[in-house]
């Protein structure tokens, strides 16, 4: 054998030597588990890449949180909308049944402010405290038809039912509520009462008078 022969064969043995012989074997019998069956990974792809496309392809398959609770999620998220929808509505209707109790207090912190006063400014004012009692009858009436309004209010609405608020204490609603509370009487006033005849005339009127204009019941 050649001096060159000789080198050719040591060169082969040392090569073999440092190759380990598991890594062999996964390269030689083993089939990658992202692949199909009977298929085997390309002979340039790394032990490296092989896990890297593994676990991409694991991942891939796998379902999202999002895909696997789809009725869970709207669940949770209906039963939230209807917890925030029944605290308002028992806010609402919390305000209407304490009108008369906060209304009453402005009335008497005005009264006891006016009586504070100098006798001889009282007189400058001789109706004031009979305005006072008017205005507390008014609440008095205006509390009537509210606590109307809201008689059996949980049974309002035909899909919803809101327990039964009438066992619930009254406690104070907040500035906001309150204000929106008398907007709408003011609004019952105007479009319900003689009172609020002019305003409604002046209002409403010239819509109707147009309407009525363009659109005569001899033509329509």
């Amino acid at each position: 054998m050649s001096v060159a022969a000789a080198a050719r064969v040591l060169s082969q043995q040392e090569q073999l030597q440092l190759q380990p012989p598991v890594k062999a074997m996964r390269r030689g019998s083993r089939p990658s588990p992202e692949l199909g069956e009977g298929e085997e990974p390309p002979a340039e792809q790394s032990g490296w890449d092989r896990e890297m496309t593994f676990r991409s392809e694991r991942r891939r398959r796998e379902p999202q949180p999002h895909q696997r609770q789809p009725a869970a999620a709207a669940g949770t998220a209906g039963e939230e909308e209807d917890r925030l929808e029944r605290e308002h509505f028992r806010r609402i209707i919390n305000a209407f049944r304490y009108y008369g109790t906060n209304m009453h207090e402005r009335v008497t912190r005005t009264e006891r402010h006016f009586r504070s006063l100098p006798v001889s400014q009282q007189k400058l004012l001789p109706q004031f405290l009979v305005h006072l009692e008017n205005i507390r009858k008014c609440i008095d009436s205006n509390q009537e038809i509210l606590q109307t309004i809201v008689n059996d209010c949980t049974h309002m609405f035909e899909n919803k039912e809101y327990g039964d608020d009438e066992k619930e204490k009254i406690s104070p609603a907040s500035t906001f509520d309150m204000d929106k509370l008398k907007s709408t009487l003011k609004q019952f006033v105007r479009d319900w009462s003689e009172t609020g005849k002019s305003e409604r005339d002046s209002c409403y009127q010239p819509i109707i008078n147009e309407i009525v204009k363009n659109f005569p019941k001899d033509r329509w």
